[in-house]
């Protein structure tokens, strides 16, 4: 299977996809899933998994995230980003996604469309969390 970029970029890409969540959720406050629609109706989830290097590994998850909310919303974040020691569940989730989009090849708005959402895979991490803490 011919993927969208080289695999040298993937890490890159599953950083910036799980910082795009993080930041819009956690230090915005947007809903998850309203956000992710945002990011596939703005184009940028298009420029993402065609595999644009802009997008994939030349700007940050932040400013892919401020980038999206401008385009959307027509008004500039005014929030920052907070600092933390680890990375929360919502990074995690984009991280996934971005490694799930990369191997299958799927549009982001295919996989929304067929149930596998931010908040889906977030709930799926969260649960094998609270699985693993009653071991």
């Amino acid at each position: 299977m011919t993927r969208a970029y080289n695999e040298t970029y993937l890490d890159d890409a599953m950083q910036n996809l799980g910082d795009i969540p993080d930041y819009a959720l956690v230090d915005c406050g947007y809903a998850l899933d309203e956000f992710f629609s945002w990011l596939i109706t703005s184009g940028i989830a298009k420029k993402f998994e065609r595999g644009n290097p802009e997008y994939v590994a030349g700007m940050s998850g932040v400013e892919l995230a401020r980038e999206v909310i401008i385009l959307t919303t027509g008004s500039y974040p005014t929030k920052g980003r907070v600092i933390k020691d680890f990375a929360g569940c919502e990074y995690w989730a984009g991280w996934i996604l971005a490694y799930y989009q990369w191997y299958s090849g799927l549009k982001f708005s295919n996989m929304t469309e067929n149930g596998l959402s931010l908040s889906a895979v977030l709930s799926l991490i969260v649960s094998t969390r609270q699985i693993r803490a009653n071991l």
